[in-house]
């Protein structure tokens, strides 16, 4: 463990001195972004989970503005928004999607709309026509995946939240028995 505090104590004294970081250093140097204490790693957990759902592009970013804000351990937020990747993002949003159908309840419009454009994400498959099935494809399902993406990113955020602390009183009674 000291081999680890010294390598974080390290980079954080070169990542202070690198000048994109010069004017957050303050901001790098507050002890409970680096404290791996309960509190800290439970609200660095739930931000993390938030933004890596809520944001489709970046999410480390948001989730370090937020944990400076809000006092969360700045590696577990950013290593959280992993939950969304490459292989789970089309899983997640599609997941949000029902849910948000779910929340604002299947419309026959809705319906339609996500017909009209799965003929046109099969018509134009081709690199010209890919803003206009963008376009049409969100026209349709936009508002459902808005809300079950706001839905998904607060109800794992608190369960993140919840389960870190679960978790932590688990760890310190076996450690105490």
């Amino acid at each position: 463990m000291h081999r680890f505090t010294a390598f974080l104590r390290e980079s954080l004294a070169s990542l202070e001195n690198h000048r994109l970081f010069r004017p957050w250093r303050h901001h790098l140097a507050k002890r409970s972004l680096w404290r791996f204490g309960r509190n800290e790693v439970a609200r660095g957990a739930a931000v993390g989970l938030f933004f890596g759902v809520m944001t489709p592009v970046a999410q480390i970013l948001f989730a370090t503005i937020a944990a400076i804000l809000l006092r969360a351990n700045l590696l577990v937020a950013a290593g959280s928004t992993l939950i969304t990747n490459p292989f789970t993002f089309p899983f997640v949003y599609y997941g949000a999607f029902r849910i948000g159908v779910f929340v604002t309840g299947p419309s026959r419009e809705l319906a339609e709309d996500v017909a009209v454009s799965e003929r046109a994400a099969n018509r134009a498959l081709d690199v010209d026509d890919w803003f206009t099935t963008l376009s049409e494809w969100m026209a349709a399902v936009g508002y459902p995946l808005l809300v079950g993406v706001f839905t998904l990113a607060v109800v794992l955020a608190l369960a993140g939240y919840l389960l870190s602390h679960v978790a932590w009183a688990i760890a310190a009674r076996l450690r105490g028995s």
